[in-house]
């Protein structure tokens, strides 16, 4: 199921967007020869009989010269009828919003490659939402690694995860996460099938939204300032240096070191 956007819109400095697409896509766990639509004479909502519930997701795309469609948001649906706007959708899904985003610096720092990781926050709840929906900062974490191999995202994640929620908000309420990497993984990470970060799994009410920085969405958007906020933090720190971070006490993941970043004004 399709819409089109045919149409570049102008912004504000005379600039034209490339016209986007919104998709639905799912697939079947086993190869099928034909498909089953079912239409709820109730809330209008369209099914599928042989897709993996699963599998759904509502993704908005715009084409590319002689690539894939670049995704830029790509998040979890219920069915195909594309009846709701995608934030209509979230507010039914879920109760909180969230955005986790870890920028990595070129350069290594005593043998550390150096992360920062920004947490950005709706604080209300979701259905509460009637006009503008305010986000803000939650958390900052700075991410010293040695072993260059190794991606800094899901480490990142787990710190949003394990070190910025209290555990009785992950198991009593629907949060989305927005991330800007790993979108290949999204559908069985959601799933449980697959760990976001060596062998944990999400939490049972927590599911990952993918979106890039590009405008398109609400999401895009506490993204985008998840990602602006994590380079201020990784200029301060070029500043600063890596001695005074290595003079603090870490908490460890695997051969990481991450250091809660504390401060009096927002990253």
């Amino acid at each position: 199921m399709e819409k089109k956007d045919k149409k570049g819109r102008r912004q504000k400095h005379g600039e034209v967007t490339i016209p986007r697409e919104e998709w639905v896509y799912g697939h079947a766990t086993e190869k099928v020869s034909s498909l089953t639509l079912q239409k709820d004479s109730v809330t209008g909502k369209l099914n599928i009989l042989e897709i993996d519930p699963s599998t759904i997701r509502r993704q908005i795309t715009h084409k590319r010269e002689a690539k894939d469609d670049k995704v830029l948001y790509s998040a979890p649906a219920d069915d195909f009828s594309l009846s709701l706007t995608n934030f209509e959708e979230v507010q039914q899904r879920f109760d909180y919003l969230m955005a986790v985003d870890t920028n990595t610096l070129d350069t290594v720092y005593k043998g550390y490659k150096v992360s920062a990781c920004c947490i950005y926050v709706v604080k209300d709840h979701l259905k509460s939402v009637v006009a503008d929906l305010p986000f803000q900062h939650h958390a900052t974490f700075l991410i010293l690694n040695p072993n260059h191999e190794e991606k800094n995202e899901p480490i990142g994640w787990h710190l949003a995860i394990s070190q910025s929620i209290a555990p009785w908000f992950l198991q009593s309420c629907r949060i989305g996460m927005i991330v800007d990497s790993e979108l290949g993984k999204h559908i069985d990470i959601n799933a449980g099938r697959e760990p976001y970060y060596g062998n944990h799994h999400l939490p049972q009410k927590l599911r990952f939204i993918y979106a890039s920085d590009r405008s398109a969405t609400y999401a895009n958007s506490m993204i985008k300032q998840c990602h602006n906020s994590a380079n201020m933090v990784l200029e301060h720190f070029k500043g600063v240096g890596i001695d005074s971070v290595l003079q603090r006490n870490p908490l460890k993941l695997g051969d990481a070191l991450c250091y809660k970043i504390v401060s009096s004004q927002q990253p």
